[in-house]
């Protein structure tokens, strides 16, 4: 008999729940607080190895008595056996086992999900021995829809293997919902997570959960996407990616990646070389710029061997004569061998990178856009690698017959112009390859990237910040005086290759505040509470919450157009000690201060510092006085009726 299922803890999935990009808790549990035995339960084995079914049983922690967790007692083959009910599935051969879902852990929804929500499991996961489990969807318990939820999750695909410990950080599993997950030919929707513990090598083990998360969110449509093009300055995009080292430990060679590489075969060093791609002038009007990427010809020699065994021995025909063979040698056109002489080039012979800060995930929205064109007739293939020649897949984003170059400039738009998602092969990727080979023969192909795109809420803070984040300091007096801090803001400007603040001029740009505090959630982003425009000409405030604010209280931040001197800035602080976030004596609160650019940041690490903290470096204290401002932060020559700060105290004109 089906049961009726209720969901007390989490977010309900009210119906305008799904029309959101952020994430939706479906599940929280916290098994200190008031744990819900009734969104949670499991088919498993008691403690005496009879299978049972019922509520998960809450224990105090092994490793802490003081915090509590769920256990699942997972048997093995011989528990099974001696119980006389072992279980076996043989229908695709091989020796008899107990099936994966011997024991299984259920965690049950109020509402079913949808086919296309991205799903996302967390939990703290040890037991007494390592092991592992996998994901299923069921409708409610034991009423199967799909074998695997998660199987293009970047880590690990739909398994989660565990230690003997709590991990330092949570497992995560991550993927879309897709339509067989989703429902079955029944009608059957899925409303339930079901955790398959009896994994290989069927073992019995003691499993120990914590923890645990459950939360959906709408993917973005690439049709309302907001991007962010890692191709910010087209083919002379030069912004450092990683160092890899392409040595070994011993004797590293350690290689500075940026968006475009190439791997060519370099006369001089007799070897595939990775380096940066050159960019030439093409004398094109249309282009006058492009990254070439040359191939060379080769050539063949055969000679006779002796046809020896395995074993090196001669063979010989009827008449005694040693059997000879032909053995192929291929030279490049100046003379040097081809790797081991064994085989043509290959068509990644020649190869052409491009790598972003970004790591693409699976079904993720994206756009690449480029032109490209050879000298002679002659067709690309695609692979994904994590990073240039760390490979990872073939034809991942189109093969030979999808490329095919002439030698006048043609157009190629992958992706969202496709209506096409990262497909599960790119997962985890940070490149695009473009096999250069495939006519083996000299040629040079030339490319002009206009664009490779993702979605803004795909693309972490890391990503998308230029240059090293700087560390600064802003002192907060206890009393409500204003300290005004000036803060030196070239490495910004370099970053973003400008001389003065005249590039603040469109919506995106301007200084936001990510958080006063860093999210619990090591996966979560730091909140962009505060948006303001530069210059600013209206000042701005940001309060000790973080969002703007039209009275001032808790701390407060203004910036305004007489302060940009330069490329010097002064940020004017102070606190208001009889409201929002207070600050004790020695007390520091941690946030992030950021400009933007087109969706680009430059981070400064940003320390509050009430009197008597230490620490503060590379600051200049400069007492503005006699400043008047109203309650939005404009500055105004004279006070009429109403509030206005002065030196950070509040007068009222009556």
């Amino acid at each position: 008999m089906k049961k009726l299922f209720t969901l007390l803890v989490g977010v309900l999935l009210a119906g305008s729940a799904y029309g959101q990009t952020r994430w939706t808790a479906i599940f929280d549990q916290d098994m200190e607080n008031g744990f819900d035995d009734q969104a949670m339960e499991f088919f498993e084995v008691s403690e005496s190895h009879n299978l049972n079914r019922g509520p998960v049983r809450v224990v105090e922690d092994p490793t802490n008595p003081a915090n509590h967790c769920i256990k699942v007692i997972v048997r093995s083959d011989a528990e099974a056996q001696a119980e006389g009910e072992y279980q076996t599935e043989t229908p695709w051969g091989g020796d008899p086992h107990l099936i994966s879902w011997d024991t299984q852990f259920f965690i049950y929804f109020k509402e079913p999900i949808p086919a296309g929500k991205q799903i996302r499991f967390k939990a703290d996961v040890m037991g007494e021995k390592e092991g592992s489990f996998q994901f299923q969807t069921h409708a409610y318990p034991q009423s199967y829809i799909n074998y695997q939820l998660f199987p293009n999750d970047e880590n690990g695909g739909n398994t989660l293997s565990y230690t003997t410990a709590w991990p330092e950080k949570q497992y995560v599993k991550m993927d879309v919902v897709s339509e067989s997950s989703a429902a079955n030919s029944d009608g059957l929707q899925f409303q339930c997570i079901a955790l398959n513990m009896t994994h290989a090598p069927y073992e019995g083990n003691v499993v120990y959960l914590d923890n645990i998360k459950v939360e959906i969110r709408d993917v973005p449509d690439p049709g309302q996407v907001s991007w962010i093009n890692f191709m910010r300055k087209g083919v002379f995009s030069e912004d450092p990616i990683d160092e890899v080292n392409y040595g070994s430990e011993e004797e590293p060679d350690m290689v500075k990646v940026s968006n475009f590489m190439i791997q060519v075969y370099d006369p001089e060093r007799g070897a595939n070389v990775l380096q940066k791609a050159p960019v030439v002038e093409t004398g094109d009007p249309q282009f006058p710029n492009a990254v070439k990427v040359p191939t060379l010809n080769y050539y063949t020699e055969t000679v006779q061997i002796k046809d020896l065994d395995a074993e090196g021995n001669e063979q010989y025909d009827e008449e005694g004569n040693v059997l000879m063979k032909d053995s192929i040698t291929y030279y490049w056109e100046n003379g040097a061998k081809i790797g081991d002489g064994k085989s043509a080039p290959a068509r990644y012979s020649s190869q052409f990178f491009v790598s972003t800060l970004h790591k693409m995930k699976s079904n993720e929205p994206y756009k690449f856009v480029f032109w490209a064109k050879a000298d002679k007739p002659a067709s690309l293939a695609t692979q994904a690698h994590t990073m240039p020649t760390k490979y990872k897949d073939y034809n991942t984003f189109g093969s030979e017959s999808d490329f095919a170059l002439t030698t006048e400039w043609q157009k190629f738009e992958l992706g969202a112009p496709q209506g096409k998602t990262v497909p599960s092969g790119a997962n985890g990727c940070q490149t695009i390859t473009f096999d250069c080979y495939c006519l083996q023969e000299a040629n040079n192909y030339y490319f002009v990237f206009e664009e490779c795109s993702f979605s803004e809420a795909n693309v972490t803070m890391s990503d998308r910040t230029l240059g090293t984040p700087e560390d600064i300091g802003l002192k907060v007096n206890l009393d409500d005086d204003e300290v005004a801090t000036t803060i030196d803001m070239a490495g910004m400007l370099t970053a973003f290759e400008e001389k003065d603040f005249s590039f603040l001029n469109n919506a995106k740009d301007g200084i936001k505040l990510l958080a006063l505090t860093q999210p619990e959630d090591p996966e979560e982003e730091p909140t962009e509470t505060f948006s303001g425009l530069l210059p600013w000409t209206d000042g701005g405030f940001i309060n000790g919450q973080g969002y703007y604010m039209e009275e001032e209280n808790g701390i407060n931040i203004r910036l305004d157009d007489e302060s940009i001197d330069g490329s010097k800035i002064n940020v004017m602080v102070w606190n208001n000690p009889d409201s929002g976030l207070k600050f004790d004596g020695g007390e520091t609160v941690q946030t992030k201060l950021a400009i933007s650019q087109s969706g680009w940041y430059y981070i400064y690490n940003v320390t509050l510092s009430a009197d008597g903290a230490t620490g503060i470096k590379d600051i200049q204290l400069e007492q503005k006085t006699n400043a008047i401002y109203d309650l939005m932060g404009r500055k105004v020559s004279k006070m009429d009726k109403g509030i206005y700060i002065v030196n950070g105290k509040k007068y009222i004109v009556k």
